[in-house]
């Protein structure tokens, strides 16, 4: 099964749209509108049964997602409608997910081994005892065909950074690797765009990264359920101007999927509509390859089973503030 989200015309304008395909030669079908017709047929009347069914299925995913297994009912019912009747409306793709939250983990080994080497620094071995993460922008996603904002501080070594993104669909709290596969809506592909000269200057001062991330993120074409695929056995491809950057594996993963899920959830509430990160695979950045992005430029990621993520990068805008440096006043204390 592929959900996704189609911004479809109305009447009132153009608005998001939950959709699914039982398959990827299949048309999507309007989940709202397979719901609506279902509720019809058990006797509920028109406006009752659009009201109902706009409750249950909004156009934002992470908040459908909040309302539990009755969403997720109408979900796999529209998956399986081969009436016909709900075939969903011609529209352009959005991210099939505005997430909730956002965390990004550090799980390909071969990353973390030429990152550290980049940046004249080593391994710490933390990353071996923990997967390590950090908080990014649930705000600041973009889909399909977007483009990317280059944001006003960041001068050059503008990069992409290719994962695999996990979608949660239940919430949960201190989960087991065991539990975690009960949560995973699916996966899609994630690009954690990176402004690299803020990044490094930024986490100089033991936090971040921050706006070094937080610009641009981007996922889609479509969320991909766990029956589909298996995440540790998926081919991930960069391409930048129609030219192969890199090529990696999802099996290379340092730690599994399930455990990621068990770790973000641990000792604190891992909410629905939450969109988790693997970190990038190996060789799946220009820092790793010694290259750069340019604004114009075309990114393609790929993930085998997926789909193609493309995002043109834009050009800087010369827009918002930006802070002078402060004079020291205090010494280190002895």
């Amino acid at each position: 099964m592929r959900i996704a989200r189609l911004l479809t015309p109305g009447p009132d304008g153009a608005h998001p749209r939950v959709v699914v395909q039982a398959g990827p030669d299949l048309p999507f079908t309007d989940v709202r509108r397979a719901h609506q017709l279902a509720l019809q047929r058990r006797g509920a009347g028109e406006r009752a049964s659009l009201a109902l069914a706009t409750a249950l299925v909004p156009g934002s995913l992470s908040a459908a997602l909040e309302n539990g297994e009755p969403f997720l009912d109408a979900l796999h019912a529209a998956a399986h409608d081969t009436s016909g009747d709900a075939v969903a409306a011609p529209g352009r793709l959005l991210a099939p997910l505005d997430p909730v939250a956002y965390r990004d983990f550090l799980a390909f080994e071969e990353h973390i081994v030429n990152a550290a080497a980049a940046t004249g620094g080593t391994v710490d071995p933390v990353v071996y005892e923990v997967p390590i993460s950090y908080m990014g922008s649930a705000q600041a996603f973009i889909g399909p065909d977007d483009v990317m904002p280059w944001p006003t501080y960041a001068h050059a070594r503008m990069d992409y950074e290719l994962e695999l993104g996990i979608v949660v669909a239940r919430a949960g709290r201190n989960l087991t690797p065991d539990d975690a596969a009960g949560h995973i809506l699916g996966y899609t592909v994630l690009n954690d765009f990176s402004a690299r000269d803020i990044q490094v200057r930024e986490m100089r001062g033991r936090l971040g990264p921050s706006k070094g991330k937080h610009f641009a993120s981007a996922c889609g074409p479509v969320i991909v359920t766990p029956d589909e695929l298996d995440p540790h056995a998926l081919t991930m491809t960069a391409r930048v101007n129609g030219e192969e950057w890199s090529r990696g594996h999802s099996s290379t993963l340092l730690w599994r999927v399930p455990e990621l899920v068990a770790w973000a959830s641990a000792s604190e509430p891992l909410a629905a509509g939450t969109l988790l990160g693997t970190g990038t695979v190996g060789r799946g950045c220009g820092m790793e390859l010694g290259r750069e992005l340019r604004p114009g430029d075309s990114v393609e990621l790929e993930i085998g089973g997926i789909g193609v993520l493309q995002n043109r990068v834009g050009d800087p805008d010369g827009q918002g503030w930006a802070p002078t440096r402060r004079t020291p006043r205090l010494s280190p204390a002895r």
